[in-house]
């Protein structure tokens, strides 16, 4: 895929042209933005031709195009793509609209969604995938399938998942990262307390974050006994994470998850069995 077209050019949708860019040197961006200053991102920083108010034309141009809208501009937007769908291929990057909504507008059968976080513009997104199935012929969409998970591979990480757990990934993934964030600055503003500034508190709590996750990659023992590692008997982090478990750290973070994939369900009716 040297072509790719990109509907809604923002946080997202940039993230996707960077991570794209990094593992595709000679990708080619069509870009539909109604923001002016978004769009002059995308042709100053990523060559990218504007296509705004030529959806013929965008889909003319991309080998793929990615769907990176509001939820709530996503009907209009479908609608207005419709006449020249056919057998097109899409990839939708919008929060609470299922498959089923976009076969409804879109004339082709290749369709899949994705949920990623901001880590796709440093390859580093786990990204959820999800495709209708196979339908007409198996051998092109199989085609479909593997460029769709190549792609999101230049996002980062992509594990393919029924529809019905697409709630779960957002709130895991896509709405997880903010948890982590919040955890870091959290991390540092302790650092501040106890008399360190912010943002040396800051680099010290990203290491630590970087530190953590190489451990959990290069072992296969569980988080719960790497915290048993760490815990000396009557020591430093045996009482801090007394004070994280009393202000019930664990099951805060399992509510938010849990609320973020709720939501996420109520906003796409998927229902999960």
């Amino acid at each position: 895929m040297k072509n790719i077209g990109i509907i809604g050019f923002g946080n997202m949708g940039e993230a996707f042209a960077a991570g794209l860019r990094n593992k595709f040197g000679s990708a080619n961006f069509g870009v539909v933005e109604k923001v002016a200053a978004r769009m002059e991102v995308a042709v100053g920083s990523y060559a990218a031709r504007d296509f705004t108010g030529d959806f013929r034309g965008l889909l003319d141009f991309a080998d793929v195009t990615i769907i990176a809208v509001k939820p709530q501009d996503a009907a209009l937007v479908v609608r207005e793509l419709g006449p020249y769908s056919k057998g097109r291929k899409f990839v939708a990057i919008v929060a609470g609209k299922p498959l089923a909504f976009y076969r409804e507008y879109l004339k082709t059968p290749y369709l899949a969604r994705c949920m990623p976080n901001i880590a796709a513009m440093y390859q580093k997104a786990a990204v959820g995938v999800c495709f209708p199935g196979a339908q007409g012929d198996v051998r092109k969409f199989e085609v479909f399938r593997g460029e769709v998970l190549d792609l999101v591979s230049a996002a980062g990480e992509a594990w393919e998942i029924p529809e019905g757990l697409m709630p779960v990934i957002t709130g895991l993934s896509g709405s997880g990262i903010a948890y982590v964030f919040a955890f870091v600055h959290a991390l540092a503003m302790g650092g501040v307390k106890a008399g360190l500034g912010y943002e040396r508190s800051r680099d010290v709590a990203v290491r630590v974050l970087e530190g953590a996750a190489a451990v959990l990659r290069g072992t296969k023992d569980s988080p719960a006994n790497l915290i048993a590692k760490v815990c000396s008997p009557a020591g430093t982090t045996v009482a801090g994470i007394e004070v994280l478990e009393e202000a019930a750290f664990t099951a805060a973070v399992m509510r938010a998850v849990g609320e973020a994939a709720s939501r996420a369900e109520q906003m796409e009716g998927v229902q999960n069995d």
